[in-house]
């Protein structure tokens, strides 16, 4: 008989109800593979709100773990009996108790089958059974009490799943034990008390290596690790940066995360080359999210989505749900951020959820440490094109319900956005600050309203192939030659100059060469801190003068060569070379086509490319009518393709050439 779950008790203040599980111990069980237990539910106190030394001797009595680990496939092969009606919770009257079980998964009964205890209960918090996953209302509530309740616990225990056949579990943590205990033994009896001194990074180097040796199954062994699904579920972020005390199983081998997260850090930067690009997104992930605290942190709620991107779920709300508790641990003192807990539903269509999330992030201005140059409803437009999946973005028409201004977390980050001018310098500067609005449309759609410049319309686009610029210095520079050409000759098909300018950019009077060079790499923006050309402000000029002159031939070039080749295969992935019916260069999303409009909307401070929908020609007026609104002129409904750079159009220019121009210049815009 399956388990029918009680409804949970509604929450008061100060306090909230979860189910814990009582895992009895093996010797109460009649058979070794039987997994037996009580549900019980339980009164936590929430110490965020209430500090009172009663309720902290309350919860004190209140004693539980919660694990962490992967459902894997929905395949719920194995069942675990729950024992109705016993006063006792710590034993079992007799076989014919009263009991119903649940279903879980292969990986859940192997944890609870691993973890259980010998001769004492097990108090579990476990969301497959310790929720009612049949029921919505129970869901929401119990996921936005996630945080608390894994701040609640006393640890969290994380399941890696059961060791493989050669033990590779048992090799590694044994090996991490071993290896942390070296790096914090105590240097007293070391020439200084330098904890780092030269004889213990030697023997810690030979550690590792000698680990390594020659035997395969070491390294084969950190790759057996790393592959396990764990490393790449969403929800482990939350879990593990909430937890008060952490410890990792990898089948019957434990180890303490403190000495895990040690041990594996120093492996990473003893063998990089051992390791594949997750590994080292896991690695970073990992080594810091326990000591996000620690750290001055600087980034928005988006930044954080972004950061996680690659960790998994399931169901796509929980692209948000998953990373809410992070985000409002991480930003206690934000009301959007409670907003968002509070508003935890997974009976809304994900298009709402997403749209919901934009919106609040638009206007989350003040909520977050940043410097004077971020613009958060920039931010959340840049992202939207460069989140957008793959399919919408070939098909632009295609209606996935998520709105083209609003970022679609189910995609993958397809290029970088672009940096966020100043203040004082940005895109949209001369032009007066209107802040967006939402219209409902019809279907349960919303559109953007914003105010702003239809500035100019693109005339062509030129996509860029960078993998030969990466070669050998020569080949590469033949390569340049060649995309150069190709410029020219698009140039010559479009009649891009005027008579008798054929080498003068003409917005800014510059060298042609010196235009497309700087456009390439968004003015520099993107300069890494370590970069060649980050060294010295004269370096770019330098560079720019060697690049369009007739002695390009000059060996003065050639160690620039590659730190440009790196700052433009940064920039420009994903993106392509534009130019405008006006004259303009710039770089541009690789889905922009001509016909596409440059546009520069009030409060943002970067130019954005605009689809208009009447160049759809898979959206009818007749269609197109019926799902926007017959309020919005088809003339100034658009679709966002994403963010630019516009030579020369960076720092309010727009404004300053229309002059008085402006006021009847501006327009509503409705991004759909």
């Amino acid at each position: 008989m399956n388990y029918k779950y009680s409804p949970l008790s509604a929450s008061s203040r100060g306090t909230f109800s979860i189910r814990l599980l009582h895992l009895m111990p093996t010797c109460d069980s009649p058979a070794d593979g039987f997994l037996s237990c009580h549900l019980v539910e339980t009164k936590i106190v929430d110490r965020s709100l209430d500090t009172s030394v009663h309720n902290k001797r309350e919860q004190a009595h209140v004693k539980y773990q919660a694990l962490s680990y992967t459902w894997g496939l929905p395949e719920f092969t194995h069942s675990l009996n729950v024992i109705h009606n016993s006063d006792d919770n710590d034993t079992l009257t007799s076989p014919n108790s009263s009991s119903s079980e649940i279903r879980i998964t292969e990986n859940l009964y192997a944890a609870l089958h691993c973890l259980r205890k010998q001769t004492e209960t097990l108090v579990l918090w476990v969301d497959a059974v310790c929720i009612d996953q049949n029921n919505i209302v129970e869901r929401n509530s119990q996921v936005a009490n996630f945080p608390k309740t894994y701040a609640g616990a006393t640890s969290v225990l994380v399941w890696l799943g059961p060791d493989d056949v050669l033990n590779h579990g048992r090799l590694c943590l044994n090996f991490f034990a071993d290896l942390a205990a070296l790096i914090l033994k105590d240097p007293k009896n070391e020439s200084g008390n330098d904890q780092w001194s030269w004889r213990k990074r030697f023997r810690i180097n030979q550690a590792v290596s000698a680990f390594l040796g020659d035997d395969e199954s070491q390294p084969r062994a950190i790759t057996s690790l790393l592959q396990r699904s764990w490393f790449k579920r969403r929800w482990i972020i939350q879990e593990v940066v909430l937890a008060n005390d952490v410890w990792v199983h990898y089948g019957a081998t434990s180890i303490h995360w403190n000495a895990f997260e040690l041990a594996l850090v120093e492996w990473f930067e003893n063998d990089k080359g051992g390791f594949s690009d997750d590994h080292r997104t896991i690695l970073r992930t990992m080594s810091r999210i326990r000591n996000a605290d620690a750290m001055l942190k600087r980034q928005t709620p988006l930044d954080t989505l972004v950061e996680f991107d690659s960790f998994e779920c399931s169901n796509p709300r929980d692209r948000l749900y998953a990373l809410y508790g992070v985000m409002q641990h991480w930003f206690p003192n934000s009301a959007g951020m409670q907003v968002l807990v509070e508003n935890i539903n997974y009976g809304l269509p994900i298009s709402d959820i997403f749209t919901d999330f934009a919106i609040l992030m638009m206007k989350l201005r003040d909520d977050f440490p940043l410097d004077s140059n971020y613009n958060s409803t920039t931010h959340v437009l840049q992202l939207a094109a460069a989140m957008r999946p793959a399919l919408q973005r070939e098909v632009a028409s295609q209606d996935t319900g998520v709105p083209s201004w609003v970022p679609d977390w189910t995609g993958t980050m397809r290029h970088k956005p672009l940096h966020h001018s100043p203040e004082s310098s940005d895109a949209s500067r001369g032009i007066p600050k209107q802040h967006f609005q939402i219209m409902n449309l019809k279907n349960n759609r919303r559109a953007l309203v914003a105010v702003g410049l239809v500035y100019d319309v693109i005339k062509a686009v030129i996509p860029l192939d960078i993998l030969p610029l990466t070669g050998a210095v020569h080949k590469a520079k033949h390569a340049l030659n060649n995309f150069l050409c190709s410029i020219a000759t698009s140039f010559d098909q479009i009649g891009f100059f005027s008579s008798g300018c054929t080498d003068i950019y003409g917005p800014t009077g510059q060298h042609i060469i010196s235009a497309i060079a700087v456009s390439l790499v968004a003015n520099w923006e993107h300069t890494p801190a370590n970069s060649y050309f980050a060294q010295d402000a004269r370096f770019p000029t330098q560079f720019l003068e060697q690049l369009r002159s007739s002695r390009h031939h000059l060996p003065e070039i050639l160690h620039k060569w590659p730190a440009y080749v790196e700052l433009v295969a940064i920039t420009m992935r994903g993106r392509s070379l534009m130019l405008t019916e006006s004259g303009y260069i710039g770089i541009c999303d690789t889905n922009v086509r001509a016909g596409d409009v440059v546009c520069i909307l009030s409060d943002t401070r970067i130019p954005f490319i605009l689809r208009p929908k009447s160049l759809d020609s898979k959206v009818t007026e007749k269609n197109c009518s019926s799902l926007i609104d017959e309020r919005i002129p088809t003339e100034d409904s658009f679709e966002l393709l994403g963010d630019a750079y516009v030579h020369a159009l960076m720092n309010g220019e727009a404004a300053q050439i229309l002059g008085k121009r402006l006021k009847t210049s501006l327009r509503k815009l409705y991004i759909l």
